[in-house]
């Protein structure tokens, strides 16, 4: 359908019959088509420059059916900023909105039926909504506010007014799954009454690659991102750098330090309360890879956060942006670094008493308190200022921190991932390491963490071959018997021993069979009472004349001292020879004990594969020390670690929550 424009009568075309405004190439007027003709809404603004890699009329395919980016517009967002909305006219018929912001896309579609979402002034930050959208889906909130649209371009399937308000809570289901929910008008503080009715979008996070984009107006001044740009500061007429124009709310002045407003031509806002020019521990522009993507830091935060007791900590956050990537940080905190990702609202797991959940990983509570911004430098996403409060929780599973920040409108997850003054060297090719580190990191992993595991591994291991062992020992019985004691004959006994009080016996077994690869346990038992016996024993292989000698001694003795009874010693002695030859063997016992006690028997029984549990003591020993020792170092570094929260386990810190 081809139009006249109402204000400047060139030709405007409405390409689809469902569509309800087309914005005129001429004159930027927003024409509207209704039963009585066409009507301007007004005016809309150029669109702003930026670094968006779509462009009006590019195609695309989403689930197997193709579409085109045939309209853009621009929103404000309620904190400054911009971000872009694609309009996607599917070959089905139906209308997807592409909303882009930081380097993340959302393909959303209308949904009819659902569900009932609750009226605008119910709806908060961190609430769980159930949508219907091929079943009841479980969403939550993580943004609200008023967003403005400020410009357009081509065919807008909805009716809109040039600078309107729409009110707008966000949502994610933490799994890649998106919804907006649009409350209407909230100029007037009423979205969502009856004659406002609330509409709702649900898709999921997307990426280019997903969308098969190509094409589009090549000559479209809106896609053309606008560069880095070099500014005289109002207040002192000091260059100022802006690196990211099109995305940039607030810079600050290095020579001056006037926070500077970036949302048309540069206007002092204020000063803030800091060093001009200070330099933090990396240069503002300077440029780091992570995870294989290079990044520019482009601004620099220090916050503080307030305790009871008036204890204040402070800390820096570095901003560093990418166009594909988006924003990202880069926290120090004492010397400690971590890489910092925003994740979607629903992403973490609230869990019980403090401790959610991320990716399946636990974690525990570790601070609770209120963050202020304290100092500014470079560039700023949004509109800060100085003394911008938020309420912050975190929450560490090492080397990871899970950090919520919260206001009244507003509720934002993010990761953290702790990184070594090497790696943030390596990073950004620095000359030095950055400066040395200050007490335990909150996320700072135990540096032998990966022994501690390889420990606990080889105990398990240890401890599953022990029973396996002890399991199939079979500790079989090859002899057991009583065997007589006779003197040997006079010539083969010891000079030293004739005419002496000490009677030599000698016995020999019954031969009996032992298996090979198999220990062999003799017990020898003597009915001493208030003497000894000493035993010179020989393991004799019948065939080959091996031997396999040991030598054990029996004693026991009785008395009362002091009114009390006491006994030492035992009648029978225990000895265990390693594994000996398959074959017939007999044992020779030569038996030394005093005239006046000697007894004429000997009990023998011969066991053979037999559970040593001497060497499973000794082996859990060594084991135990060097375990004691790691266990001993891990916890003296989580004490140090948990003495700087107030919600240490028991045991640890000097807080006390459990």
């Amino acid at each position: 359908m081809n139009v006249a424009c109402p204000t400047c009568g060139a030709g405007v075309e409405f390409r689809y019959d469902d569509s309800f405004v087309r914005v005129c190439d001429s004159c930027r007027a927003a024409v509207v088509r209704g039963d009585r003709g066409v009507e301007t809404l007004g005016q809309v603004a150029d669109l702003t420059p930026t670094a968006s890699p779509l462009k009006l009329f590019a195609d695309g395919r989403w689930q197997g059916e193709a579409f085109m980016l045939v309209g853009r517009a621009q929103y404000r967002h309620p904190a400054g900023g911009i971000w872009d909305e694609w309009y996607a006219k599917m070959d089905d018929g139906r209308w997807g909105w592409l909303a882009e912001a930081q380097g993340r896309f959302y393909l959303t579609f209308e949904t009819v039926g659902a569900g009932d979402p609750p009226p605008w002034d119910e709806v908060f930050p961190g609430a769980a909504i159930q949508l219907e959208d091929d079943g009841p889906k479980l969403f939550t909130v993580g943004e609200r506010g008023e967003a403005e649209l400020i410009a357009a371009a081509g065919e807008i399937p909805f009716r809109f007014v040039p600078g309107g308000k729409s009110a707008f809570a966000d949502l994610a289901d933490g799994s890649g799954r998106f919804a907006t929910i649009d409350y209407g008008d909230a100029a007037d503080g009423a979205a969502g009454e009856a004659d406002d009715p609330i509409t709702v979008y649900i898709g999921k996070q997307v990426s280019l690659r997903e969308l098969g984009i190509r094409g589009g107006e090549s000559d479209a001044p809106a896609s053309a991102a606008a560069g880095a740009q070099r500014l005289a500061c109002p207040s002192c007429n000091g260059a100022v750098e802006l690196r990211v124009p099109d995305r940039s709310m607030r810079v600050v002045c290095d020579y001056c330090s006037s926070i500077l407003d970036c949302e048309g031509p540069l206007a002092v806002l204020g000063k803030l309360a800091q060093a001009a020019g200070q330099q933090g521990t990396i240069a503002l522009g300077a440029r780091g890879t992570f995870d294989g993507v290079t990044y520019t830091l482009i601004g620099r935060l220090r916050r503080e956060a307030f305790y009871a007791g008036g204890e204040v900590f402070f800390w820096e956050e570095h901003l560093l942006y990418e166009p594909g990537a988006g924003f990202r940080w880069l926290v120090e905190a004492n010397g400690h670094w971590s890489f910092v990702t925003t994740l979607p609202p629903g992403a973490v797991e609230p869990g019980f008493d403090h401790k959610p959940s991320y990716g399946g990983q636990g974690f525990r509570l570790f601070d609770m308190s209120t963050v202020e911004v304290a100092g500014v430098w470079g560039e700023m996403y949004w509109r800060v200022q100085a003394g911008e409060r938020v309420d912050a929780v975190d929450y560490v599973a090492p080397p990871a921190m899970l950090s919520k920040e919260t206001t009244s409108d507003e509720i934002n997850w993010s990761l953290g991932v702790y990184k070594t003054r090497a790696e943030i060297q390596h990073a950004f090719g620095l000359a030095d390491k950055p400066p040395s580190t200050t007490g335990v990191g909150a996320i700072q992993p135990f540096k032998h963490r990966h022994a501690t595991g390889a420990f606990a591994i080889l105990a398990l291991a240890f401890v599953g071959v022990t029973c396996g062992r002890l399991h199939m020992a079979d500790e079989r019985v090859v002899l057991d018997a009583t065997l007589q004691l006779e003197p040997p004959p006079a010539e083969v006994i010891a000079p030293e021993l004739q005419g002496s009080s000490v009677a030599p016996l000698i016995v020999f077994s019954p031969p009996f069979t032992l298996v090979g690869h198999e220990n062999v346990e003799v017990r020898l038992g003597i009915e001493v009472s208030e003497s000894w016996a000493f035993v010179a024993a020989d393991l004799v292989n019948e065939v080959t004349g091996e031997v396999e000698s040991f030598e054990k001694e029996v004693s026991h003795y009785t008395g009362v001292e002091g009114g009390e009874y006491w006994s030492e010693g035992s009648r029978s002695s225990t000895h265990v020879l390693p594994a000996v030859k398959s074959g017939s063997y007999v044992l020779r016992l030569d038996v030394q004990q005093p005239q006046a006690s000697m007894r004429d028997s000997v009990d023998i029984r011969i066991r053979q594969d037999v559970f040593r549990w001497k060497h499973a003591l000794l082996a859990l020993i060594l084991f135990a020390v060097p375990g004691l020792i790691l266990a001993g170092w891990k916890w003296s570094f989580e004490r140090r670690r948990w003495s700087q929260s107030d919600y240490a386990p028991s045991g640890l810190g000097s807080g006390g929550d459990e």
